[in-house]
């Protein structure tokens, strides 16, 4: 027995020694980044075990792990985890950084930077992640789906083109619906951001609410977006980094079947325009051309960037450089971009600092007619012409017997279209802290460009026969000043009143100026410029100025992270408004309570945010062009002699139009892996800007007013979740859809409708809403077609008299919404973007040439037309092609809505230890990427994804697949 227990003892002593020797000891201390604190109850684990401790009140640890130990994982809730190989050490001291929770996200509001939790505004923030390498020239179109409340819709597909922006619905009639830009404090035009590298951006605060947009006073009542550029970082060594992407382009969406030779053939005869012998009908059926085919093209894009980015504790940089080339899937439509920025930070002592912002872009398009039904539009030319009818004879050369106008892909090659344009954005800033926590700082920001358009006709080309060849140049400069002086001071009272007061002063003077010239009879087809051989045809210019001068002052509250209050003052005087209102005031005032911060809830462990937020206020839209409040002379020539003609009289009360905004909002975070918002929302405008008709009698055709009100309500609701979080295995869901509602609530001189034709503004009803005819559909005895009258009744005779408002049925969609799903496995990453439209409707003009009842049958149709009726009690969708029974009425209108596959990618990113192994290396990714690769949709025509009432022969959008690679020097 004895013995036995001998035997025991010595086995316990082996094993203790063996364990012993094992085992190794690591101590270390982990403090906050921010303040340099010690954080208590850090948990220390060793990674993939359950061997681990809680770092102690000092913030120290001390941790036996076993001798095949790897990596030392530190967390602690609110705080980004970080895992740190052992490598042999005994010793590990970690600082951790704040962990980017909704709560803590910093945002650019106003002029300057808040953090979500302490702010009552509503702002949404587009990070980069999210815009980057996306395979647009303009970032503006990237923007659609990715904040709720926010519009944004590319009208046309051609290379470079801008998106149309809107921020909680229209807020005008007539003066302007688009945000105001902002891009690091410099307000800069919209609708030029192709001349912008997006990659440059760091992230894009959508201003929605009064409290975020009142210190903008007369600019912000369609909203704020504020775009933040890039900047150095404070690193041990300068990051290179080097960015390329290689792709092809394809037409995105054509729903239209068009006929081929053989039915057309068919067609033609069954309605009597032409009788074809068995000879001619045999030639014509070798023949079928696409001619849509003929016109479009698979295209190039590519892109090219190299950036540098460090600094130390003085002197921060980042400068990139880059080229971007997109060719159009039409022929003769491209653009291609140059680009350059430097961002610099120079703290010229502790008190002091200095800095530049300044980007360049050059860029050149090649454009042709877009849409439209003008012959000289391609798309549109391509519908009609006939498929038995070819494009090139055998030899190649362009044909163009029988065909009812010029063959469009030999124009498009004799012809040039050809833009370019120099743009600058940049700033000066310098700060001094003239006493502790009381900051001066002066900003010093210009917007210019310069803008060429060249137009050149042939003579030898159909399009330049009348003139006999054709020259057009015009040239537009636009520089813009904005110096801003603003005073900041922040303090404490108690340690639980937190004050960050704001005052400011701004001056913005803008110059636009044009020139243009026309020559006519072009000596030969070789010269493409002006020259004095040719005959000076017309010429012109313009020369405009505005200013306008701004006070403004911001007081944010807030009670030890728990209650706070926002309130803002802005006083505003315009040189485009009449002398009795030049100036105005526009403020707003925010409530905010973070109840989480509450006793009763710090107890509730589930719960990380629960925030309720409410503001009110005013703001102006002063979009309404130069010198409208002034009598107005044209000048021309009369018989040879100059003359003068009276063209606008003054209007000395013009002032801004006026939005009062409302919103309350709750903000809610828990489980660490959900948060979710909900805003409602209030608009009205009132004193809306609007050219009011005179008689003609007046000798003027109206002037601008101060008329009639407008108002937007709705809601707005997103929803992000980490869904799936196992072992190396992510899934998150983000998700955002907004409901607005608009209505037209006054107009001018009591009227209570505005007839435009297809639409209507009338009390009572959303702007945009439809004013049409309805179709009955085809009268099954005589094969016409049918109609509703306006009191309900059924007749064969189209009248405009019976137009009535289609309920319900706007081009401007009360739903719009989009949602991410991102999946991530170790280094591999998965993302699919899907946007979407509801409720949105839309006049398919195309149809009502190409599905034209007989009307323009000699020209291609759809093979829709093929089932008409024929015999008498025949039920089919189209009339009698002999009744020409064609009309805007509702057989046009269609259900626009769509759900699309705006982007998907495939990305993955290098383990970083193998990559740095390599030495040149810090990183390394390579992705795959397709842009509008589905699309779900009613919409009949070439795309849904249009703004406006009525779509006809658009330039088509395209889908896009791209090969990318990152690397980091």
């Amino acid at each position: 027995m004895q013995k036995t227990i001998g035997l025991l003892m010595l086995l316990f002593l082996l094993a203790a020694t063996s364990l012993s020797a094992q085992d190794k000891t690591i101590t270390g201390v982990v403090t906050e980044k921010s303040t340099g604190e010690p954080i208590p109850g850090v948990t220390v684990l060793v990674k993939g075990t359950t061997i681990g401790t809680i770092t102690m009140v000092d913030g120290s640890y001390n941790l036996s792990v076993p001798a095949d130990a790897t990596i030392i994982q530190f967390s602690f809730i609110g705080y980004e985890t970080q895992e740190i190989p052992l490598n042999g050490q005994s010793t590990i001291n970690v600082i951790l950084v704040e962990e980017a929770t909704d709560l803590d996200e910093v945002v650019v509001t106003g002029y300057g930077i808040k953090k979500k939790g302490t702010y009552t505004g509503s702002v949404e923030v587009v990070d980069a992640k999210k815009i980057e390498q996306v395979p647009v020239a303009s970032f503006d179109q990237v923007l659609q789906g990715q904040a709720p409340g926010v519009v944004s819709v590319g009208s046309s597909g051609a290379p470079g083109s801008a998106a149309t922006v809107r921020i909680r619905g229209i807020s005008s009639l007539s003066s302007g619906n688009d945000p105001l830009y902002i891009m690091d404090g410099i307000p800069i035009t919209a609708g030029q951001f192709s001349a912008l590298n997006q990659n440059d951006i760091e992230n894009i605060s959508i201003l929605k609410d009064a409290t975020a947009t009142s210190l903008y006073g007369s600019r912000a009542s369609n909203g704020v977006i504020v775009i933040t550029t890039k900047r150095g970082k404070e690193m041990d060594r300068a990051k290179l980094q080097y960015r390329g992407q290689y792709g092809i382009n394809k037409i995105a969406n054509d729903n239209f079947s068009m006929m081929n030779t053989e039915q057309k053939i068919q067609y033609e005869e069954d309605l009597g325009i032409k009788e074809y012998t068995p000879e001619e009908r045999l030639e014509l059926m070798k023949i079928n051309t696409d001619w849509l085919d003929v016109v479009l093209r698979d295209a190039i894009t590519q892109s090219h960037e190299l950036s540098v980015q460090g600094g130390n504790e003085r002197t921060r940089y980042y400068l990139s450089g880059g080229y971007f080339n997109q060719e159009g899937i039409q022929y003769r439509s491209d653009f291609e971009r140059y680009t350059m920025r430097v961002n610099l930070d120079n703290k010229l002592s502790e008190k002091a600092t200095m800095g530049l912002n300044f980007t360049l872009g050059y860029e050149r398009f090649n454009h042709t007619i877009e849409s439209g039904t003008n012959v000289y539009n391609p798309i549109f030319s391509a519908r009609l012409l006939n498929p038995y009818l070819r494009a090139y004879n055998e030899d190649g050369s362009y044909n163009n017997e029988g065909l009812p106008w010029a063959n469009p892909i030999e124009q498009l090659m004799l012809n040039d279209n050809k833009n370019d344009r120099l743009k600058i954005v940049g700033g000066l800033f310098a700060e001094y802290e003239i006493l502790p926590r009381l900051v001066f700082k002066t900003n010093v920001g210009v917007d210019f460009y310069d803008y060429t358009y060249n137009r050149y006709l042939n003579p030898d080309s159909d399009w330049g026969a009348g003139p006999n060849g054709q020259v057009y140049r015009s040239f537009t400069r636009n520089f813009r000043l904005t110096p801003t002086n603003t005073l900041r001071y922040n303090f404490k009272i108690n340690g639980v009143h937190d004050f960050n007061v704001l005052a400011g002063q701004e001056l913005i003077t803008n110059n636009y100026q044009t020139f243009n010239v026309q020559a006519n009879n072009i000596p030969n087809n070789k010269l493409k410029v002006l020259d004095v051989t040719s005959e000076i045809d017309s010429w012109g210019g313009n020369n405009q100025d505005y200013n306008v001068a701004s006070f403004f002052a911001n007081l944010a509250y807030n009670y030890n992270y728990k209650y706070l209050v926002d309130m803002s003052i802005r006083r505003d005087g315009s040189s485009r408004f009449g002398v009795n209102n030049r100036w105005g005031t526009f403020w707003s005032a925010g409530i905010g309570w973070n109840i989480q911060e509450e006793n009763f809830v710090k107890s509730i462990d589930w719960i990380d945010q629960l925030k309720i937020r409410a503001s009110i206020g005013e703001t102006g839209n002063y979009n309404i062009g130069n010198y409208q409040h002034q009598d107005l002379w044209s000048y021309g020539t009369y018989m040879n002699n100059s003359a003068s003609v009276f063209v606008q009289y003054e209007n000395p009360d013009l002032t801004w139009e006026k939005v009062m905004k409302a919103n309350v909002a709750l903000e809610m975070a828990f489980l660490r892996k959900y948060r979710a918002k909900v805003d409602l929302y209030r608009e009205q405008t009132t004193d809306m800007l609007f050219f009011i008709p005179y008689s003609l009698t007046s000798g003027v055709s109206g002037r601008m007013e101060n008329i009639g009100e407008m108002q937007n309500s709705g809601v707005e609701m997103e929803i992000n979740a980490d869904l799936i979080t196992l072992n190396h295995f992510k899934f998150n869901l983000n998700a955002n859809a907004s409901y607005n509602i608009n209505k037209i609530t006054s107009l001018y001189n009591n009227l209570q409708e505005i007839d435009n034709g297809t639409t209507i503004l009338k009390v009572g009803e959303p702007y945009g809403t439809y004013y049409m005819t309805e179709w009955a559909g085809v009268s099954a005895a005589d094969g016409k077609g049918l109609w509703y009258t306006a009191n309900g009744g059924v007749t064969d005779s189209y009248s405009d008299n019976d137009r009535v408002i289609q309920k319900g049925m706007s081009w401007l969609p009360p739903w719009t919404g989009g949602f991410t799903g991102t999946f991530s496995y170790k280094n591999l990453s998965v993302s699919a973007f899907f946007s979407w439209m509801a409720d949105k409707w839309m006049i398919n003009n195309t149809r009502y040439f190409i599905e034209s009842h007989g009307m323009f049958a000699a020209y291609n149709q759809t093979s829709e037309m093929l089932n008409y009726w024929k015999q008498p009690g025949d039920v089919v969708p189209h009339p009698d092609p002999a009744h020409q029974d064609n009309q805007f009425d509702t057989r046009l209108l269609e259900d626009a809505s769509f759900l699309r596959l705006k982007n998907l990618t495939v990305s993955y990113s290098f383990n970083p230890n193998l990559v740095r192994k390599s030495i040149l290396f810090r990183s390394a990714r390579i992705y795959a990427q397709g842009q509008n690769l589905l699309t779900w949709t009613r919409y009949s025509g070439m795309d849904p994804e249009y703004y406006g009432s009525a779509e006809a022969n658009m330039y088509p959008h395209t889908r896009t697949v791209t090969l990318g690679i990152d690397l980091a020097f």
